[in-house]
């Protein structure tokens, strides 16, 4: 990904301050040296309607220094509040990152999407929210336009898996836990962390795998061919022969059991956030 392509995300008044960032260099976006907001923002637009988001930018924050971004999609049930509790992804981040939160629209049935029905697999209705946050952060604050990453659980890991296929050549990496795959015409190559339980029955195991087997595509790396690996406490298998730079690992778990003692294969499994994030910190 190049900070060109990136820069065809922003919206005109923000791509014609592009010259901006020449000063900070190409990995960096037009918000570089500006002073940041007096608070982060909560919303951004799209289509005309207002999306709540939650924001945490780092203590100390450098407005002359290009940060990576993580934008971080909850599942059908909890909202952006509970998810960044849950995820506790700013704890395991080893530098300073801006994560953003978004909120999904809730159904009928009081559930959340992140499509309409009778979207088209490669325009699902919140790529463009994706959009629009990457575009809002990187006006705003200093972002890398080269670190760009997406994390999702369950629905949301859905949503990455796709939006990774979608968008991948302005993403750098995903990190997503039980989840699908909407696949469309992949663009760009994606690195990928990807968690399943082979004992989960909401997503099924299936269902990870032709996700899996989407992105290592999309790489052109051999299915073949995986070589052991570990992500934090995980053991996985590496799809990475063709192109390092971009590896796609698929860890099998097997955490049935929640913090509560609960049975649940579906959860977030302890030692998400650390392995994620040590992946991400791993891209460059």
């Amino acid at each position: 990904m190049t900070a060109a392509r990136w820069l065809a995300l922003l919206p005109v008044p923000l791509f014609l301050l592009s010259a901006c960032a020449t000063a900070e260099g190409a990995g960096s976006s037009v918000g570089c040296g500006r002073p940041p907001p007096g608070s982060p923002p909560d919303s951004v637009v799209v289509d005309g309607r207002e999306r709540a988001l939650i924001a945490d930018i780092p203590a100390g924050y450098e407005p002359g220094q290009p940060h990576r971004l993580v934008v971080a999609f909850h599942g059908r049930t909890n909202d952006n509040a509970q998810v960044r509790g849950y995820y506790g992804l700013d704890k395991a981040a080893r530098e300073p990152t801006l994560f953003v939160y978004p909120q999904a629209l809730r159904q009928a049935d009081g559930t959340f999407s992140w499509s309409d029905p009778g979207d088209g697999s490669g325009s699902l209705r919140d790529y463009a929210l994706f959009d629009a946050v990457v575009a809002r952060f990187a006006g705003s604050y200093c972002v890398d336009p080269d670190r760009i990453f997406v994390v999702g659980h369950s629905l949301g890991a859905s949503f990455v898996n796709s939006l990774a296929c979608a968008r991948g050549d302005r993403i750098r990496g995903v990190g997503s836990v039980a989840g699908g795959i909407v696949p469309s015409r992949c663009r760009g190559s994606v690195a990928a962390l990807m968690l399943h339980n082979p004992a989960d029955e909401l997503v099924p195991i299936t269902e990870g795998e032709r996700a899996r087997d989407t992105l290592v595509a999309q790489n052109g790396q051999d299915a073949a061919s995986p070589e052991p690996a570990g992500a934090g406490a995980f053991r996985c298998e590496r799809f990475a022969d063709r192109d390092p730079a971009n590896p796609v690992l698929w860890c099998p778990h097997d955490r049935d059991v929640n913090a509560r003692g609960r049975y649940y294969p579906h959860q977030w499994p302890p030692g998400t956030a650390e392995a994620i994030m040590d992946f991400f910190q791993g891209l460059r």
